[in-house]
């Protein structure tokens, strides 16, 4: 489940009261009613915080996506894992790949099994500068291994044997590009793709990469991948057509429904600049909205309130980009 909400019990995950079991990180947490938004404007602030930190809010990208995944997975909703087989969830940075998969890593999570604790899906993302040992211990820590990896092991059968000991149906890479493209050496690109269907040979584990876009024209010119019935799908940002500015929209009353204020903080009102600074990409709106929110929540507000979007912004506005976004700038003096 990578860093998502590891550190809370399921007692500090859940909000209680008239939210009942809902957890922190629920798409189904929603502050709809005066009722709901009073309740939760009195919560303790750290809870508060973490609210905002994984909200978590439905919109049709991201339905896309989880269908995909789900469907990866287990192809039969009542049926068994599909298992052995390689796939992609590819699309530019910030289209919401990673909260996909931590999202369907968490409706999945570790249980005591017969043999042990199993972990039918293992999230994890990788870097640059990978090696076989820094995936081995990044699928240790993935997997609560309490042993660590000695020197005499070898890192990459440790990690097919771990993911096979905990049972794993699903294995996703994220960014797995930094595991082929941008690597010191074509010998270590050749180690990871390695390691890859080390784990796919085994017959028993399907191989998930999340990333790059051209994750895709790697994969479908390696036999072994296509071998294994690599299929994807490409998440992309709203544009600006009408059809889609109505979608967005939308996006941003689903994302205020959710934000753990007194009163609603009408993000819609502000739909053109979010536009104009996200691309349509939800990855760079949640940017603002998180941070907007935590100045908020410092300032004991009922909402977020525009000064407070501007501040947000300020800081995350490329330095060569002269837009003002929110009237974040400082009023010319005549």
């Amino acid at each position: 489940m990578g860093n998502f909400l590891v550190a809370l019990t399921a007692e500090e995950r859940r909000i209680g009261g008239m939210f009942g079991d809902l957890m922190i990180g629920s798409p189904d947490l929603v502050f709809d009613t005066p009722e709901k938004r009073e309740a939760v404007s009195k919560l303790l602030t750290w809870k508060r915080q973490l609210v905002v930190k994984y909200l978590r809010v439905p919109y049709h990208t991201y339905n896309r996506g989880l269908a995909m995944v789900a469907r990866f997975h287990r192809p039969i909703g009542d049926g068994l894992a599909n298992l052995g087989v390689a796939g992609g969830l590819v699309g530019e940075p910030g289209c919401g790949k990673s909260v996909i998969c931590e999202t369907y890593a968490s409706m999945h999570p570790p249980f005591d099994g017969e043999t042990g604790v199993e972990f039918p899906v293992v999230l994890m993302s990788a870097s640059i500068g990978m090696s076989r040992r820094r995936v081995g211990e990044r699928i240790r820590r993935a997997t609560n291994a309490s042993h660590r990896i000695l020197t005499r092991d070898d890192p990459g059968e440790w990690s097919v044997d771990r993911l096979l000991k905990c049972k794993t149906q699903l294995f996703v890479l994220d960014e797995s590009q930094f595991m082929f493209f941008e690597q010191r050496t074509s010998y270590i690109a050749q180690e990871m793709y390695g390691m890859v269907k080390d784990i796919l040979d085994t017959g028993m584990i399907s191989v998930l990469l999340v990333g790059h876009p051209d994750i895709d024209k790697f994969a479908f010119d390696v036999e072994s991948f296509r071998r294994r019935g690599y299929r994807s799908e490409t998440l992309k940002p709203l544009t600006s057509s009408p059809e889609d500015k109505t979608l967005f929209g939308d996006l941003l009353r689903s994302i205020d429904r959710r934000l753990p204020f007194r009163e609603s903080s009408e993000l819609h009102n502000y739909r053109n600049h979010f536009y104009l600074f996200s691309g349509g990409q939800i990855g760079f709106v949640m940017n603002v909205v998180t941070e907007a929110a935590y100045l908020a929540l410092n300032d004991r507000s009922a909402c977020i309130l525009v000064h407070h979007l501007r501040e947000a912004v300020r800081t995350m506005v490329k330095p060569d980009d002269d837009t003002n976004y929110f009237g974040y700038k400082p009023a010319r003096r005549s």
